[in-house]
């Protein structure tokens, strides 16, 4: 970070990567989708956020990722690495967002390119690495996402699997200190929902990276540890933990929280 820039953040917003602070959206002002939503994410953190569908848990990550923004002006504010997105100039902006990775749901690689192509994107558009380098990055994250052996394939010859793996994989090529994740596992098998988080598990303890999720699953709350922000009716409820939750006395928090752990009525 700038030593100009971070003399100007104030030492408590320093200990974030990011931030949304009493944030509201809305395509429309008479439909608002984020009514007041607050969020403090520290470096190393992993954050799920769930609630029901269709209620604003991917605009949410897009906004937090610096992907989208309010119309006109913006009632909150969004903070990564303790900087202002909707006031800082275009140049910091993009500065900021490379050490932040984005994995959508649909994976989003690019259709013409294959895998280790889709991976060498962010380092041919934000690196000055000689093409013996970038296939040198490419190569080790094929290897650490399991993809070896199909790095020249493109995106429709690989399974859903290998397509998240390989969106995985290129988000992660720059090294970021944050990464977001839009539903990683949905439409995955049981075996390939196994592999995502153990390769999440990996990536948290060999990159230190902050990981905040989107997720209708709750498994990985199970198996990594990690807390839990519930969107209902557009705000965040504080981050917790999955057995903390589980003892709610919010029937709506516990019964949402039990279903997507897949926990039946006599469990939690």
């Amino acid at each position: 970070m700038n030593g100009a820039l971070e003399h100007h953040i104030p030492p408590e917003e320093r200990e974030y990567v990011c931030q949304a602070r009493n944030l509201h959206f809305g395509w429309r002002p008479e439909e608002p989708i984020l009514a007041g939503a607050d969020l403090s994410v520290q470096p190393g953190e992993f954050v799920i956020v769930t609630g029901e569908s269709g209620h604003g848990k991917s605009t949410l990550l897009r906004l937090l990722a610096g992907l989208e923004r309010p119309w006109g002006d913006p009632l909150g504010k969004v903070l990564l690495f303790g900087e202002d997105l909707w006031e800082v100039e275009i140049g910091r902006l993009r500065q900021l967002r490379r050490q932040a990775g984005f994995v959508f749901q649909n994976s989003a690689l690019i259709s013409n390119m294959t895998v280790e192509q889709n991976i060498a994107v962010p380092l041919r558009y934000h690196t000055d690495m000689t093409e013996g380098q970038i296939t040198d990055k490419c190569r080790f994250w094929v290897d650490r996402l399991l993809l070896s052996g199909h790095e020249n394939k493109r995106p429709a010859l690989l399974s859903l699997g290998m397509q998240r793996r390989a969106a995985v994989a290129r988000a992660m090529v720059l090294e970021p200190r944050l990464l977001f994740m839009d539903e990683p596992l949905a439409g995955l098998d049981a075996r390939n929902v196994e592999t995502m988080l153990s390769l999440i598990a990996n990536l948290r303890a060999l990159q230190d990276v902050a990981i905040v999720m989107v997720s209708h699953d709750l498994q990985p709350a199970r198996l990594l540890g990690g807390k839990i922000s519930l969107l209902l009716d557009g705000k965040l409820r504080a981050p917790r933990g999955l057995s903390e939750l589980l003892k709610s006395g919010d029937l709506r928090e516990k019964d949402l929280v039990r279903s997507q752990a897949g926990l039946k009525e006599s469990e939690g």
